[in-house]
């Protein structure tokens, strides 16, 4: 088994390579491991890298170092490929997706990590890009490309920069007009905060976005949230971020569920779209699933 971690320098508050890379590197030698390093200074770069090393064909260990926008492009690089487990050193800003599965601790023991078996999750395909996480078109696609802007604060956790995106985003115009088509069936339109697709279950640095879905069923959960009235939004984005709105009375008339393979959204006006943290202006988009498209280590 060959081991490749591929550290983005950029990610977090602190570069990885200087603080959280030297306990990695401590332990492989240690323990007479050796591993591969890479670090990344330029977007995709993470995703070129990992399918390099998928080319060689034997077993192999890739370790995304940094958050969820490194692990999806590492993931990216893997899709399809049996010889390729991916991982992750979870160390962004918010580090959502390993959520699903257990404790963040538990991903950043070296210890825990080699021991760990890796299962077969699904992703989130759309035109060519894919996803590991959530995607979505809407107010949170806002709060998601203001988030960025705050991040770059410095002291600023990952959780308070996505609640300062929130209050900027609800200040200024909310909803969209979207068409939304469910596996080529089910249509629903009108005025939207946001839809969401979902693989995992959180975003935003701790938004239970998708509280049901499971990252290996081969479906996403939708999710489907009408624009309130203003004053009605503040209870509800509590809910909202604890995963309760799938249950709550407060969500009836406002939200719609549905489980499915494919989204496809046409928004009236070009919109912000996200796919896994990374944000742009679109006004059509899909999500499709791809199931069973990576081994992703689970320590």
């Amino acid at each position: 088994m060959r081991y490749v971690f591929i550290v983005n320098p950029a990610a977090g508050k602190k570069n990885p390579y200087n603080s959280v890379f030297p306990l990695i590197q401590e332990y492989f030698r240690q323990n007479g491991l050796e591993c591969v390093t890479h670090i990344t200074n330029q977007p995709k770069q993470a995703t070129e890298l990992t399918r390099q090393q998928a080319a060689k064909g034997d077993a192999v260990r890739v370790f995304a170092v940094g958050g969820d926008g490194t692990l999806s492009e590492v993931a990216a690089g893997a899709v399809g490929m049996e010889n390729v487990e991916v991982g992750v050193i979870p160390c962004g800003s918010g580090n959502d997706y390993v959520k699903t599965f257990g404790e963040i601790s538990d991903f950043l023991s070296p210890e825990k990590q080699l021991r760990a078996k890796s299962r077969w999750v699904d992703m989130i395909e759309s035109e060519g890009h894919f996803s590991i996480n959530l995607c979505s078109i809407g107010l949170d696609a806002k709060v998601g490309y203001e988030m960025v802007k705050f991040k770059n604060i410095p002291f600023l956790s990952g959780p308070a920069a996505y609640n300062l995106a929130v209050a900027k985003v609800l200040a200024g115009k909310l909803g969209e007009h979207l068409k939304i088509t469910i596996d080529g069936g089910e249509v629903y339109e009108g005025d939207y905060l946001f839809a969401l697709a979902g693989s995992g279950r959180y975003y935003g640095g701790g938004y239970c976005g998708a509280p049901q879905s499971l990252p290996d069923d081969g479906l996403l959960d939708f999710i489907l949230i009408k624009k309130p009235g203003i004053t009605r939004i503040p209870p509800l984005i509590k809910i909202y971020k604890a995963g309760g709105h799938l249950e709550s009375p407060l969500f009836r008339d406002i939200l719609t569920f549905r489980r499915g393979k494919r989204m496809d959204v046409e928004a009236k006006k070009p919109t912000i779209t996200n796919f896994d943290g990374e944000c742009h202006v679109i006004d059509r988009v899909y999500f499709q699933v791809v199931p069973k498209a990576v081994r992703f280590i689970v320590p």
